[in-house]
């Protein structure tokens, strides 16, 4: 159960989006790509080290989005809240995320996501030490989340 909270702690730290761009237009596209994310969000699926993990862990938990922060809970309760930049101009998308609170305080992790209509998918490295390539839940080295957004 651990390592499931471990998980999702860190996969809810890349989901977030926000940043700096360089110039004018990659402000713009940022704050662009920053908007589809905005509301609530659930895990529709989680694999860690090659393995799925079961959907029960994670009931009950949600992620929501305000501006380039989010805040995951579960019920009233905040358990994690971080900060984001992301990089629409890349392939995949990229995204780093410095959790603010929660046991993984003070971590940076980078993470590609993938957004279309009310699924997003994150792909993270939970060490923090290398970006994924590709959206795959791989043995030890990455995390893949699906989350589906709260119609409301």
């Amino acid at each position: 159960m651990r390592i499931a909270l471990v998980t999702l702690f860190y996969t809810l730290g890349l989901i977030a989006s926000g940043g700096t761009g360089a110039g004018a237009d990659d402000k713009a596209d940022v704050e662009k790509e920053l908007k589809k994310f905005q509301g609530t969000w659930t895990f529709e699926s989680v694999e860690a080290g090659g393995k799925k993990l079961p959907a029960d862990q994670f009931k009950g938990i949600t992620l929501t989005f305000e501006g380039d922060k989010y805040a995951v809970k579960k019920g009233d309760e905040v358990v994690e809240a971080a900060t984001q930049k992301l990089d629409p101009s890349k392939s995949p998308k990229t995204l780093d995320a410095k959790v603010t609170d929660g046991p993984n305080k003070g971590a940076v992790i980078l993470g590609i996501y993938e957004i279309s209509g009310d699924t997003l998918k994150v792909c993270f490295d939970p060490e923090g030490k290398k970006r994924p390539t590709e959206f795959k839940g791989i043995s030890g080295a990455q995390t893949l989340v699906v989350h589906k957004r709260v119609k409301k």
